[in-house]
């Protein structure tokens, strides 16, 4: 019987997955995503293929169906990869998930509170419905291990570093790192002798200044809030003002991270959307293969319009700010469904910036599954 590794990639309502074979040298097999989990109306696309549900679903209830569809059989499948965001201090490198393991990483659940429950809802059901399969966590965290103390350290007394591990963690690492691989190649040069700025734009946000190949400086920190405005997540912000708000609205601390993380971002500036294809749109802007909503408010589309301001401007203090840590960037690479997307995107927050030399400005589509598959495969 084959060997075959599957990739599960578990997000806040979605579940992506790859399927790969080992003895054809990680040929992908079966792809797709599992959409709006936990909401009404979710749906399957397989291998270019939408199958919709009338029902809400969990992940347990998703992956049982995601099975039933693959073209193997499951007793073929001997190694499972599974990304997790958060492993705190503990966490780095590739890992076999025991039940005690999964308990450890588990206790920094709180620092993703997006991501990790999902990643682990997952894992655990895979020890049900893969009793004799190795569940191996590939963590988003690892790319950033070289950060230097002066970029990962936040200048709160040094004991509160040692005893609870604050520092900047960095995440979409698995992303990063597989785009910048995936630029050198491109631009037909080994990847420790260029410096780039990878840009991944999704409902979550992130950038990453790439010396020589390594990871220097990037935007999200302790946790995934900070950085670029997101779809629904804040990004920088004064950290006086999570204070100020729970006296305000004498609101607890569950309740004011759930605002910066669920209720903020482009859905907080805009007030009635997170998604930027209809920030772009109500601003007047033309949107690829777009077909939702085409009628907005004069509020609406002032309100859109701002946010798109407000996302833009932050995006382009960062880029400006990495390149000043580079001698040169030979490009700015997207990523990510605003990212490859979106070249209004990718003009406006790159456009009249006084950069060493001239980047070249490309797109890379993100294969997060075939780069968890690939370390997996390493490690087994």
């Amino acid at each position: 019987m084959s060997k075959n590794i599957l990739v599960l990639n578990a997000g806040s309502s979605t579940l992506k997955f790859g399927l790969f074979s080992v003895e054809k040298n990680l040929k992908l097999i079966d792809s797709g995503n599992f959409e709006r989990i936990g909401l009404l109306d979710p749906f399957l696309d397989i291998n270019g293929k939408k199958i919709k549900y009338s029902k809400r679903i969990n992940y347990t209830q998703a992956l049982k169906i995601i099975i039933t569809k693959l073209s193997i059989d499951k007793d073929s499948i001997k190694t499972i990869g599974h990304r997790v965001v958060h492993g705190g201090n503990k966490f780095f490198k590739p890992t076999l998930v025991t039940k005690k393991i999964w308990k450890q990483i588990s206790k920094f659940n709180d620092l993703a509170p997006l991501h990790n429950y999902a990643n682990l809802e997952v894992i655990k059901s895979c020890y049900s419905i893969f009793p004799k399969a190795k569940n191996i966590a590939v963590f988003d965290t690892s790319f950033y291990q070289k950060l230097k103390p002066e970029y990962y350290l936040y200048a709160i007394p040094y004991e509160m570093y040692k005893k609870f591990g604050i520092r900047r963690y960095g995440f979409h690492g698995i992303s990063h790192q597989s785009i910048a691989r995936d630029a050198a190649k491109q631009l037909k040069k080994p990847l420790n002798k260029i410096n780039l700025i990878t840009v991944h734009l999704g409902s979550g946000c992130s950038i990453v200044a790439i010396k020589k190949g390594v990871a220097i400086k990037t935007s999200l920190g302790f946790t995934p809030l900070d950085g670029l405005v997101m779809g629904t997540r804040s990004g920088d912000l004064d950290p006086s003002i999570p204070l100020y708000l729970q006296k305000k609205l004498k609101q607890s601390a569950d309740q004011i991270e759930e605002l910066l993380n669920k209720k903020s971002g482009l859905l907080g500036l805009s007030g009635f959307t997170s998604d930027m294809r209809e920030i772009l749109k109500a601003s007047s802007h033309k949107v690829l293969d777009y077909r939702g909503k085409v009628k907005f408010t004069p509020e609406q589309k002032k309100r859109a319009k701002m946010a798109l301001n407000v996302f833009i401007t932050r995006l382009r203090t960062y880029i400006t700010l990495y390149a000043s840590f580079l001698d040169k960037v030979e490009a700015i690479v997207f990523t990510g469904g605003i990212g490859e997307r979106s070249p209004v995107i990718r003009k406006l927050s790159t456009e009249n910036i006084n950069f060493i030399g001239k980047p070249k400005i490309i797109t890379i589509p993100s294969d997060e599954e075939k780069a968890i598959a690939e370390q997996v495969k390493n490690i087994v």
